[in-house]
């Protein structure tokens, strides 16, 4: 008898440690995307599988006793997306925990009690399936709509109730606006060694203008970016019956020095790492003092630079100022390049628009084993003037925006060059969600007045542009090596779907033309098309793409962060 209860005891523990290793959902479900396909159910049993970059990781086991919380998420999700009947059944094979969902008839809306002023914002609609997402999603476009019209002393009570008798939701949204609020003055409370009209410059309201949590944020946003705040605190005062709300900040400067290493890889220089050290606060107001070197399997570079956000110009006014100074020695195919520059630029911002003007310094020493890629020492003298519009909502990952600039730089031989030129370079991207799609769309334009060294060419081909090429490599050759052009034109379309939150898949099609002729594009067109993935990871998008060209060669790239 002991014998017995002791063989059972064994027994009991024996099933109950049994670990699985493997989880697969049947019935009801969506096999590539939707609401129920496995990534989602996954995430609702808080079931995470490392991501394919980390190989040293291994999956995660499962134990028996996990299994009834995996069925009530399950069974509580499904209630959520309106599936007040749905059945989750569950069976074990070897080291499988199988799931079985029956999602049923869903539970409809049966009316909506809300005013006509927000009802363009509302996800929900008699006679559809209820949705909780839905529900929570129309509170929080009703509460951003008030806040950002002059309403965040709202009051809001919302109610979804849902009768399993009549199987049927009645909602109701009862909504007070509150008093219409302005922006009054702002009070900065700023231990730094930084002087107040720095900070002041990064607010975008303006007093006595209509409240706009938006304007708030974006301040917020503005002065977070300095990097120098350990603190930020950005407080309106709700309290005067006026209608009038003052603003209050107080900051606390935090540590301004840091010390960056990185490594890399991509298809365009290969294995890669470098060292960067920051001081964001030089000597106070602002200053930036850098100094760093990137080497990779093409050779190195070593760069330092002064930036000062506030330099005021003789009757011109208040600009900021860069100073940048680098070296690199680099390999491209069919050349090497020595190259010193200086680089002195002044900025300015007028109508949201940043203007960037100076002066550069080139020392430029080529060698090549091809005669015809003119080997020797330049001496470039040049002016400059860039313009940016960027009202992209991501820079490593845009979804909706767009994204204009234009480059002219001029060298001239009273300015001590040794060749003198115009080159002129625009580009334009354009990036739109069209939910779940995202479609990208970038134009550049490229034109040299004249015939200059190899160096000053335009190129094209590579990870960020005609995919279906190597880095550099459309156009014409000679003797196997690129030599560009004096005109470009270089077009990308682009669509991205997502599969699952962190993964999607990419299609695109690139067109490009390198003009060998001064004023003239009427040289051959280059087209490329193809397909790759995109997995979002803490250090931005990791991207591979597979471009093919017309006569069905290929190109892989790998890179991190979007094409555009």
């Amino acid at each position: 008898m002991k014998k017995n209860i002791i063989l059972f005891i064994l027994l009991s523990l024996f099933i109950e440690a049994k670990e699985f290793s493997e989880i697969e959902f049947k019935g009801d479900i969506d096999l590539i995307t939707g609401e129920f396909d496995r990534s989602t159910l996954l995430k609702i049993c808080h079931i995470e599988y490392p991501p394919i970059y980390k190989v040293w990781k291994s999956n995660p086991t499962f134990s028996k006793r996990e299994i009834p919380k995996f069925l009530e998420n399950l069974k509580k999700y499904a209630h959520s997306m309106g599936y007040y009947k749905a059945k989750v059944y569950v069976k074990t094979s070897d080291d499988t925990i199988i799931f079985n969902i029956q999602k049923k008839k869903p539970i409809k809306i049966d009316s909506i009690k809300l005013d006509k002023e927000f009802k363009q914002l509302s996800l929900l609609n008699r006679g559809e399936r209820f949705r909780t997402k839905d529900f929570s999603e129309t509170k929080k476009r009703i509460v951003r709509y008030l806040e950002e019209n002059g309403y965040p002393t709202y009051t809001m009570n919302s109610k979804a109730k849902v009768d399993l008798d009549l199987y049927q939701v009645d909602i109701v949204f009862d909504i007070d606006k509150g008093k219409k609020r302005y922006f009054g003055k702002t009070d900065v409370n700023n231990s730094s060694k930084i002087d107040d009209d720095l900070i002041t410059e990064q607010i975008v309201y303006e007093d006595k203008e209509l409240f706009n949590i938006l304007k708030l944020e974006e301040s917020y946003d503005n002065i977070y970016r300095l990097g120098v705040f350990s603190k930020i605190q950005v407080e309106p005062d709700f309290n005067n019956s006026d209608g009038v709300s003052d603003v209050g900040i107080t900051l606390e400067e935090g540590e301004t020095k840091e010390f960056l290493s990185r490594l890399g890889y991509d298809t365009q220089d290969g294995a890669r790492g470098g060292v960067d050290y920051i001081d964001h606060n030089f000597f106070g107001n602002l200053r930036e003092f850098s100094v760093g070197a990137k080497i990779s399997e093409r050779g190195y570079r070593a760069y330092t630079g002064l930036y000062d956000p506030k330099t005021v110009v003789p009757l011109l006014g208040k600009f900021s100022m860069r100073n940048e100074l680098s070296y690199h020695d680099w390999k491209f195919d069919g050349y090497d390049e020595a190259l010193l520059v200086e680089k002195f630029t002044l900025g300015r911002e007028l109508f949201r628009l940043k203007h960037f003007f100076g002066f550069q310094h080139e020392y430029n020493t080529i060698s090549s084993d091809n005669p015809e890629l003119l080997s020797g020492s330049y001496l470039i003298n040049s002016l400059f003037y860039r313009l940016v519009v960027d009202e992209r909502d991501n820079v490593m990952n845009a979804r909706n925006g767009y994204y204009l600039s234009f480059y002219a730089e001029k060298a001239m031989e009273a300015i001590g060059s040794k060749i003198e030129y115009l080159k002129l370079l625009g580009e334009g991207r354009y990036i739109k969600e069209f939910d779940p799609m995202v479609v990208a769309f970038k134009l550049r334009v490229g034109i040299l007045n004249e015939e200059t060294p190899l160096f000053k060419h335009f190129f094209t081909g590579g990870a960020m542009s005609n995919r279906g090429y190597e880095y550099r490599d459309v156009g014409p050759h000679t003797k196997g090596d690129a030599t560009g052009g004096v005109g470009l034109i270089d077009t990308s379309f682009e669509v991205r779907y997502p599969l699952s939150e962190n993964f999607s898949v990419v299609s695109f099609f690139d067109a490009s033309t390198i003009s060998e002729e001064v004023n003239s594009f009427n040289d051959d067109w280059y087209r490329s098309y193809g397909f790759g993935m995109r997995y979002i990871s803490i250090i931005g998008p990791l991207r591979l793409d597979i471009g093919f060209q017309e006569d069905a060669e290929f190109a892989i790239h790998l890179g991190i962060g979007q094409v555009f």
